[in-house]
């Protein structure tokens, strides 16, 4: 009896770790995620410049 006490007692623990690296990496993940995001909307925003860089460049050629 003392040993499958022993053993939930030890399950128990072995949960509640379990439950702790999970939340820790659901952390991870959502911090990917947002940083995922942003470069997203960094790249996008680099490509419309470039695009407007390369249109200003075509305009200057245009009239020498």
């Amino acid at each position: 009896m003392n040993k499958l006490i022993s053993e939930i007692e030890q399950l128990k623990r072995d949960l509640a770790f379990k439950t702790e690296e999970l939340q820790a990496l659901y952390m991870e993940f959502k911090n990917q995620s947002n940083l995922v995001d942003k470069l997203k909307k960094e790249n996008h925003s680099l490509k419309q410049q470039i695009k407007q860089l390369e249109e200003e460049a075509e305009e200057m050629l245009q009239y020498p």
